[in-house]
């Protein structure tokens, strides 16, 4: 019974943000790369990239789901897996 409700709460994808300055997201299945202008994060909801300035991840808990954002938030923007593995391929290339 356990394993079946946590199966669920994996499934569960929220985001709070309070005043721009801190994102809280749960649902998160993967961290796929950040720096201080974007984090892109796998989620139970498909791909999730956060742009903004000075960004840091406070925390990050991939047993659990959730990750905690700091920084100015600018946009919030999701794409499908099928995006994100094209565009990784991409990236990757770029950085080689």
């Amino acid at each position: 019974m356990e394993a079946q409700s946590k199966s669920n709460h994996e499934l569960m994808h929220n985001v709070n943000m309070n005043g721009r300055r801190l994102l809280g997201i749960e649902g998160v299945t993967n961290l796929d790369s950040y720096d201080q202008e974007r984090v892109i994060l796998e989620t139970s909801s498909g791909v999730l990239e956060i742009r903004g300035e000075q960004l840091h991840i406070q925390q990050l808990n991939l047993e659990q789901g959730k990750v905690m954002i700091e920084g100015t938030v600018n946009a919030l923007i999701y794409a499908d897996d099928n995006l994100a593995k094209k565009g990784k391929g991409f990236f990757s290339k770029l950085a080689k």
